[in-house]
């Protein structure tokens, strides 16, 4: 009966982890996007700190997984894919200025004007603390799409103006 309790409580407690580090990751991706959708314009360190910013979500677990990317997307009138305008990364490569992203149904307005949004995405490997030789790592992705807050753009500069 002892080796199946300690199998449950071993299980319980990874599980239990994981979902912690599953909340982690949404909420560093929502603060990526959330923070840069509060700027009128940026530059590439404004960028470097958001995302160094967010890794802090991921406290108390390591942030050396952390892939984070923080986006500006073009989409034009008529909705369906959008462009990378700008790109910056952390742990990983940026998105290609020019690719393409699907963007979600609903996400655009019918307007004759581009619609812009910002994209804070985040991968994490997360390996359990306990048992990891047993329980497998499991990667974590989660990504959010944003309207920037007070301007209908957020252009990358040589310096930000906030």
């Amino acid at each position: 009966m002892a080796p199946i309790l300690l199998i449950m409580l071993i299980g319980g407690t990874a599980l239990e982890e994981a979902v912690v580090v599953s909340r982690k990751v949404t909420a560093a991706a929502h603060a990526i996007a959330d923070v840069t959708t509060q700027y009128t314009s940026v530059a590439t360190t404004d960028l470097s700190l958001v995302l160094q910013a967010s890794t802090l979500v991921l406290e108390p677990y390591p942030s050396t997984t952390a892939k984070m990317t923080v986006s500006e997307i073009m989409v034009p009138p008529n909705g369906g894919a959008g462009t990378v305008v700008w790109s910056q990364a952390l742990n990983t490569d940026p998105r290609g200025v020019g690719s393409t992203v699907s963007i979600p149904a609903g996400s655009t307005t019918s307007t004759s004007d581009n619609t812009y949004l910002i994209l804070g995405e985040i991968s994490y490997n997360y390996t359990p603390r306990v048992a990891n030789n047993i329980v497998p790592g499991i990667t974590f992705y989660q990504s959010l799409f944003m309207v920037p807050r007070r301007s209908t753009s957020i252009p990358l500069g040589s310096s930000s103006s906030d």
